[in-house]
């Protein structure tokens, strides 16, 4: 990282974001370095708003990690396509135990 403030506290000026990946956190998934935040989730959000400022908004992110996550996800077509398809995955065995947002 470079000298100088951290912006929002979480990425320093003049610094890229990165995209790592770790089997014990979001079950290996490509997310921002020192967050939670999965790429696809930031991916998923961007295409449907179309807006960094609202996607940085919905997950509190700085505009350079929304712009990572997107060129990585953009880059990593296979990727984000298994990382989907898990979630779909995911929510149909929650949903057929009624547990869905929708229940909540």
């Amino acid at each position: 990282m470079s000298e100088g403030q951290p912006v929002d506290d979480r990425t320093a000026e003049g610094s890229v974001p990165t995209i790592v990946q770790t089997d014990d956190v979001l079950g290996g998934e490509p997310r921002i370095d020192g967050r939670r935040v999965g790429v696809y989730d930031v991916y998923s959000r961007y295409r449907e708003t179309e807006s960094v400022d609202e996607t940085a908004a919905a997950y509190q992110l700085s505009e350079p990690e929304v712009h990572t996550a997107v060129a990585y996800a953009a880059a990593n077509p296979e990727q984000m396509a298994a990382v989907a398809e898990r979630a779909r995955q995911s929510y149909e065995q929650h949903a057929s135990e009624g547990l869905t947002p929708e229940s909540a």
